[in-house]
């Protein structure tokens, strides 16, 4: 594995970022480890209002200081939600 980026999450989440895309998709479920398809789960009985509050209170949270493993899920999680909210798929 990449000796510069540590174990195969972090791989995973560049690629994901640079590459704007991502491994998990919410229509099936392909890619998505338990704790995105729990997420996912929780997140598909909000209302499309409630899916965009959290979405945007994620994307305040970029540029926080916070431990790398925490700013990996913060990303996975605004993937997801930009998946569920259509109107927010054009502004990632």
């Amino acid at each position: 594995m990449c000796v510069e980026l540590g174990n195969s999450e972090y791989m995973e989440a560049y690629i994901e970022e640079y590459g704007n895309t991502s491994l998990c998709s919410v229509s099936d479920g392909a890619g998505c480890d338990d704790r995105e398809k729990g997420f996912i789960d929780k997140m598909k009985a909000k209302s499309e209002e409630e899916v965009t509050a959290q979405l945007n209170r994620l994307k305040a949270m970029e540029g926080e200081s916070m431990k790398p493993e925490l700013a990996v899920w913060v990303k996975k999680r605004r993937k997801i939600l930009a998946q569920l909210a259509p109107a927010a798929r054009d502004e990632l």
